[in-house]
């Protein structure tokens, strides 16, 4: 009898503990680079992701080489948009899988920061 109380206790313990486990999701990982109409590599652009059930936003600037990476963003609907002033806004609807790895690139165009342009295009299409 003592021999199964100490089982339940076992398996009641690890239950327990196994339950504040935190859920392990696979983020995705974005990057790409951010270039001007003539192909230059632009650096300090302004590159944002925002999740569209959320609302959380994350937001990185284009190294020197003109590239940029999210290492973590959660699956799920976003929309990214590069900028830099003097060129206009460029952004995207992406939905993010479990542990998907996209590569974006934006090309912006000259123009004032009032301007901006929006593109649509499936995560799948890359």
């Amino acid at each position: 009898m003592r021999y199964l109380s100490i089982v339940f206790s076992l398996i009641f313990v690890f239950l327990a503990w196994s339950a504040n486990l935190p859920a392990q999701v696979a983020n995705a990982t974005l990057s790409g680079a951010v270039t001007d109409a003539t192909g230059a590599l632009i650096p300090g652009a302004e590159v944002t992701a925002a999740n569209t059930d959320t609302g959380i936003e994350s937001t990185v600037v284009s190294n020197d080489t003109g590239t940029y990476r999210f290492a973590s963003l959660r699956p799920g609907p976003y929309e990214v948009s590069a900028s830099l002033p003097g060129f206009q806004t460029q952004t995207v609807v992406l939905n993010l899988g479990s542990a998907q790895q996209i590569a974006r690139n934006f090309t912006l165009e000259v123009g004032t920061v009032a301007t901006a342009v929006e593109v649509s295009v499936a995560a799948d299409e890359q």
